[in-house]
């Protein structure tokens, strides 16, 4: 595996994960969120921090095609982009949701619309790293030795 290859896809997921949280949660979500203040720290608050959410997102992205690049089959490449989606949403989202559900006072709709989230995320950026991962393996290649 290649740096060039799994940077690259690090970075398309990360700009995924970033274009997504945007759409789905600031246009989507927002008007949900704005009816539950009290589940939610003050904006102010929020912008100071932001760069935490980033670099989770980074942390997600680095683990994401990190454990993708050490599963890679002789299937199809969209086929396994298919199958790692639904292992991250059943590893990670779905016992997140759940948890959620039993645990925490957030409206059904709202945690029913993370899911949608997260279904749409993980999609988004299986199909995305596999691009990247096989663009990146034709850059890789054509800048060997440079």
């Amino acid at each position: 595996m290649g740096n060039k290859r799994f940077w690259f896809s690090v970075a398309a997921v990360w700009a995924v994960m970033f274009v997504t949280d945007w759409i789905l949660h600031g246009m989507w979500m927002g008007p949900l969120y704005q009816t539950t203040p009290e589940l939610w720290k003050s904006q102010e608050s929020v912008k100071g921090a932001i760069w935490a959410a980033w670099l989770g997102n980074a942390i997600f992205a680095t683990a994401f095609v990190w454990i993708y690049s050490k599963g890679i089959s002789q299937d199809s490449v969209w086929s396994q982009a298919f199958r790692y989606a639904i292992a991250i949403l059943l590893v990670s989202k779905v016992p997140t949701l759940l948890g959620q559900w039993t645990y925490f006072a957030f409206p059904n709709e709202m945690i029913w619309k993370w899911g949608a989230i997260y279904f749409v995320q993980a999609f988004a950026c299986a199909f995305t790293m596999a691009w990247a991962w096989g663009w990146s393996a034709k850059w890789e290649h054509a800048t060997a030795g440079k």
